[in-house]
Order: structure tokens, then C-alpha cells, then sequence
């Protein structure tokens, strides 16, 4: 019950700051592909990509969507994180909101699939956009009871990357 709290407070909070009456919105829908490198918490390391589809530009904040595709290196083996989540990120911070799945194969020859649903928290800054590094901190949050293969009540991450040129598909011109 308490993330769900937490998850509403993000939402407010993220909604507040781009969608206020003051801001100036424009259409600009771009892709923005990245990769991940990281390390969880509890278990080792992580890998991943995401693709960011940015729909509007609200005062220099762009928003839109996010997918995220991660694997977490743990003792018994990888388990897959899959999330989607709402996006608002300017040229420092990007801050993510969301849904998501946990997997992992198990069993005689690995033909077993568990997984469960969670909700995602995903943080990250940069001092340069283009040129330095983004670091991050993201964290999965799952109903312990129903995902026995992970001794930690969520993932939590940190992982860095460095973000590619947008690839536009539609540029509101100038006024």
C-alpha cells in the first residue's frame, strides 16, 4: 500500500511540473535510443536499453514515454525487467514513472518462465547533456510475496549512459 502512495505522490508531482497553466507547449516527437550499464543492488550487475519517445517540449521539459528493457545478473541466474514508463526530462534530470514486469527461466532446461508486476522509480542527472555521462538511480518495486527469487523487496539500481542525438519525426516550426 505504501508504494502506491509514493507512486501517486510522483505522478502529482510530475504532472504539476510540466502540465501548470504558465507553460508554453510545442509539439516535438522524437526517439531518443539509449544504452545501459549498471549495478543492482543485492545481485551484480545490469544491462539494458530504452527508447524514449518524447510527444511534447513544456518549457524546455520534454514529455512522453519511455521503455525500458534491463537484465539483472543474480546468483541463480538473469532475471528480465521490462517496464514502461511516463517521462519528463530536460537537458539535467529525467525523471520516470511506471509499470513494469519481472521474468526469470528456471527449471530442467530453463523452459519455466515466473513473473510478477511491479511499479518503477527511475532518477537520473547529467552536468552535460551530450558529453558527459548520465547517472542514474532506478528501482523495481514488486509484491514480495509473489516473486520468492529475489531476497531484497525491490531492485535498486544505479547504471550510467550516455544519451544519443534525438532522431526527429515532427518539429513544431518556430513561431
Amino acid at each position: 500500500m505504501k508504494n502506491k502512495h509514493i507512486l501517486s505522490y510522483l505522478f502529482v508531482l510530475i504532472s504539476s511540473l510540466v502540465f501548470s497553466q504558465e507553460n508554453q507547449s510545442t509539439t516535438n516527437i522524437f526517439i531518443s535510443p539509449r544504452i545501459t550499464i549498471g549495478y543492482t543492488f543485492g545481485s551484480g550487475m545490469n544491462y539494458g536499453v530504452d527508447l524514449a519517445l518524447n510527444l511534447y517540449t513544456i518549457d524546455k521539459f520534454n514529455v512522453g514515454f519511455d521503455y525500458s528493457f534491463y537484465i539483472v545478473n543474480t546468483p541463480t541466474g538473469f532475471h528480465r525487467i521490462k517496464n514502461i514508463n511516463l517521462m519528463a526530462e530536460n537537458d539535467m534530470i529525467s525523471v520516470k514513472l511506471g509499470a513494469g514486469m519481472v521474468k526469470r527461466k528456471w527449471g530442467l532446461k530453463k523452459i519455466n518462465n515466473a513473473k510478477t508486476a511491479g511499479i518503477t522509480i527511475d532518477v537520473s542527472v547529467s552536468v552535460d547533456p551530450m558529453s558527459a555521462p548520465w547517472v542514474g538511480v532506478k528501482s523495481f518495486v514488486f509484491q514480495r510475496s509473489k516473486w520468492p527469487f529475489y531476497d531484497l523487496p525491490s531492485y535498486i539500481s544505479v547504471y550510467t549512459y550516455y544519451r544519443t542525438p534525438e532522431i526527429y519525426i515532427y518539429q513544431q516550426p518556430v513561431e
